[in-house]
């Protein structure tokens, strides 16, 4: 999809852009928001990815989890566009991966699987007000999360927010979105 290509690289172009002040202003209010909530204090085990460093910072996300005790997962890509999360409670159990993200060393960690995560922390570059995503284009988190039961969280900015997205049979909206203006719950 070409519509969605262009919108790709508009959102890219505009996380790298942000002033460092802003993206910092961002990121605390994400976090503020996120520590604070129910569904953070309720989950045990949070799934996320390891940001790349134009997105939102996730290691502030893992130190608090473990802080607080929770269990950490880290996702794999695997060759057929899915992924194989990994609970993951050292920095050194990661490794450059694919796409230049940290990804899990399988040898240095145990596999998690989909009901071992009760809160799944969803990237993306765009997301719409009915919870899609334009993401990268790989489609590995549209396809794990596609018979995923618990709670979905997008984090994203204000500024990465639309009306609506261009939508693919594929794509799978996520539950909840966290903006650095508050909560939006997509499941009423």
């Amino acid at each position: 999809m070409e519509e969605k290509k262009r919108l790709r690289q508009e959102a890219i172009q505009l996380l790298r852009e942000m002033p460092p002040t802003e993206k910092l202003r961002v990121e605390h209010q994400l976090a503020s928001f996120l520590f604070s909530s129910a569904i953070w204090k309720h989950a045990n085990t949070i799934g996320l990815t390891m940001a790349l460093p134009h997105e939102w910072d996730t290691t502030k996300i893992i130190q608090q989890a473990w802080l607080e005790k929770k269990n950490v997962c880290v996702p794999l890509t695997l060759e057929n566009r899915g992924m194989q999360f990994y609970y993951v409670d050292s920095y050194n159990q990661l490794t450059d991966g694919a796409f230049q993200i940290k990804e899990p060393v399988p040898e240095r960690c145990v596999p998690a699987f989909k009901d071992d995560i009760d809160l799944l922390l969803v990237p993306g570059l765009l997301f719409d007000n009915s919870g899609y995503r334009i993401g990268y284009g790989g489609g590995y988190y549209d396809r794990y999360i596609a018979d995923y039961r618990h709670t979905t969280i997008a984090i994203a900015s204000s500024q990465q927010l639309r009306q609506s997205l261009p939508v693919g049979f594929y794509d799978r909206p996520v539950g909840h979105l966290l903006t650095d203006d508050g909560f939006i719950d997509l499941t009423e």
